[in-house]
């Protein structure tokens, strides 16, 4: 993820010195609010990714008169910063160093005079001894251990289990029980790694078109897949005053009723609890719809027009 530091407040205090809200940023980047407040707070947790993330910094710091490399600059100076390679030490002569040098420094050792190997012929002759001594035991003895413990062996291995006819040797079946576990961990871990992947790569909104209105009251039905947790829905008119109303997909008008005239400002509607949202416009050709900053459109030239939207979270 980003590490944002002051970006969000360097942001903020940019669009607080142009006079413009949070709407405002929205409504010229097509970014969610919630994302936008979340740069501000430094908050990158509820982001959808690090490439989202600096994506979005950039778009905002655009609409905000900033330049997005100056304002993304302290992170990659931070992460250009390495830690001073210690070379001192090297300097300092090592403890073999100065013990080699000393011996250097010293007289010449004296060589020992006398039979040097004959003291090393014989221990090793005794050595020898022993071995063979060791081995002829050994071998004398393990021959009949060796017949002993072939014959438990084999009356081990014909033994069974009374109840259902297994092997009784615990070792053999606690090792396959342990191969078979790792064996389930790993696909569970594989498994939950492919969706999380999945769920990454499906984490931004998704608004498509399932079926265009026609005839003369036409009703076209989209679906708003990834929503999130805030569904805003947002009303607005241009060229012309436009009646809307508003509902949950049962009951026309339960959630709004009432007239936007042009140029006014945006009607925003939180429909996050709802699974349908439904806008019926008198004035399709003047209506402007979003929801969750994507623009919901009016597929025909007929004034009265109904709009239901789909949220799947």
């Amino acid at each position: 993820m980003v590490v944002l530091m002051d970006i969000g407040a360097k942001l903020r205090e940019a669009r607080e010195s142009k006079g413009m809200t949070l709407e405002d940023v929205q409504q010229r980047t097509k970014i969610q609010k919630r994302y936008l407040k979340a740069i501000e707070e430094n908050n990158h947790s509820v982001m959808p990714g690090d490439f989202y993330t600096r994506a979005f910094i950039k778009e905002y710091a655009q609409t905000v008169g900033l330049d997005p490399d100056e304002v993304l600059e302290p992170k990659a100076q931070q992460e250009a910063v390495a830690p001073p390679v210690q070379e001192e030490a090297s300097e300092a002569p090592s403890r073999q160093e100065r013990s080699r040098t000393q011996e250097n420094d010293g007289p010449p050792r004296r060589e020992r005079k006398g039979i040097p190997y004959l003291s090393s012929i014989i221990i090793g002759l005794i050595v020898l001894a022993a071995i063979a001594v060791v081995i002829f035991f050994y071998a004398g003895g393990s021959n009949e251990n060796t017949e002993n413990d072939t014959a438990t062996q084999q009356n081990e291995d014909q033994v069974t289990s009374p109840e259902n006819g297994q092997s009784a040797n615990p070792g053999t079946n606690e090792d396959t029980a342990d191969q078979s576990a790792d064996a389930d961990e790993q696909a569970d871990d594989a498994a939950e790694d492919e969706q999380a992947q999945q769920e990454e790569e499906q984490a931004e909104p998704k608004l498509s078109v399932d079926e265009e209105g026609t005839a003369s009251n036409p009703v076209t039905t989209y679906t708003l897949e990834n929503a999130g947790d805030e569904v805003t829905l947002t009303l607005a008119a241009e060229d012309g005053d436009a009646w809307l109303q508003v509902g949950d997909g049962n009951n026309a008008g339960n959630v709004y009723t009432g007239t936007i005239t042009a140029g006014s400002e945006p009607v925003e509607q939180d429909v996050s609890d709802l699974e349908t949202v439904s806008i019926k416009t008198g004035f399709a050709r003047a209506t402007k719809l979003e929801i969750n900053g994507q623009e919901l459109t009016f597929p025909i030239d007929n004034d009265v027009q109904t709009i239901k939207v789909n949220i799947q979270k």
